[in-house]
């Protein structure tokens, strides 16, 4: 056998060689950021539930500053400050309310839960909100339930 024809089996060994490498590689590093990526959802996860836990404590004070006949005015404020709190939190986290009053019906957007004959306002309006809506990066995390105008039909 020739030199000329060993070169490509040994070049082809070679590269058989370097493709294995290659995807072990490959699937260390998808191992490796699926431990990443854990490791930072756990980190998120345990924040929030740390978040969570203080708020509870904080509502657990309210209620029994509630039970004990304690100054009612002393603890609308707590649970002002606990509400204040919560809304914070969820600012962080990136939930934010959805504005609805005044805003044209979205179905895609809000959830009717009834309608209104009203000639002051356009056809379609809404004219109040029943439950707030939230949305979370652009997502629609709970719809709003609102109430929406229509013109009569006199």
């Amino acid at each position: 056998m020739s030199s000329e024809g060993g070169e490509p089996l040994d070049e082809l060994k070679r590269l058989r060689e370097e493709n294995l490498y290659l995807r072990a590689e490959i699937e260390n590093l998808k191992k490796l950021m699926a431990k990443e990526v854990e490791v930072v959802r756990r980190a998120e996860a345990e924040k929030l539930l740390l978040n969570m836990v203080l708020i509870y404590e904080e509502v657990e004070r309210a209620y029994e500053s509630l039970l004990s006949n304690s100054d009612t005015k002393q603890v609308l404020e707590g649970i002002n400050m606990l509400l204040k709190e919560i809304k914070k939190l969820l600012a962080e986290l990136g939930v934010n309310p959805i504005e609805t009053l005044g805003k044209k019906f979205d179905p895609f957007v809000h959830e009717a839960v009834g309608f209104v004959e009203r000639n002051d306002v356009e056809d379609g309006t809404v004219v109040a909100e029943i439950s707030r809506g939230y949305e979370y990066t652009g997502k629609i995390l709970k719809p709003p339930r609102v109430i929406v105008a229509r013109r009569s039909q006199t």
